[in-house]
């Protein structure tokens, strides 16, 4: 017991450390919401997600590093949601369901799109070698990849224009005289 409160009053007495260069200020907290919480919302029941999560990107489970989840008998074992009436039949059912295809939908895009900057991170590797293959495709998959961005930022610059300076006064009528 002593030598816990020997350890106590050492970090007690400990001088406030001092603020280093590049230290941010606050709390980090991220707004983004996790795979599991997008999900969650769309779909609404924790044993779709985890389901769903484990056809589609085990990876992305809860403890998936220490322990893999290689079997939808290890999904049960892991999660309390999945009482002993849920099958494997059961779930594979779900993916009939339009909230969980749409979530499947959203996840597919998802992982496409992580796949996609990996892509791009290779071609730029590759093509900082000196491999002229992998800068042409760099050229063309950045032309791609971006073109998206380049549409949303469109919209919004036209998304800032007021509608009253859309209206316009003058009478287009047209009447047709023989």
């Amino acid at each position: 017991m002593d030598y816990w409160i020997e350890k106590i009053k050492k970090v007690i007495k400990m001088p406030k450390r001092e603020k280093r260069e590049f230290e941010a200020n606050g709390k980090s907290l991220s707004k983004e919401k996790t795979i599991y919480q997008t999900l969650k919302e769309m779909i609404g029941t924790d044993t779709k997600v985890y389901y769903i999560m484990w056809k589609f990107c085990p990876e992305y489970l809860r403890g998936a590093e220490k322990s893999p989840v290689k079997t939808f008998d290890d999904l049960k074992n892991r999660y309390a949601v999945f009482s002993d009436s849920i099958t494997e039949e059961v779930c594979q059912k779900y993916i009939l369901e339009a909230g969980c295809q749409a979530a499947i939908k959203w996840l597919l895009k998802r992982l496409h799109q992580k796949k996609q900057i990996e892509l791009y991170q290779t071609y730029y590797d590759k093509a900082m070698q000196g491999d002229v293959q992998a800068f042409k495709a760099f050229e063309d998959f950045s032309e791609k990849f971006f073109k998206g961005d380049q549409e949303n930022q469109l919209t919004k610059l036209l998304n800032r224009i007021p509608d009253n300076a859309l209206e316009d006064e003058e009478d287009y009528s047209y009447t047709y005289k023989e």
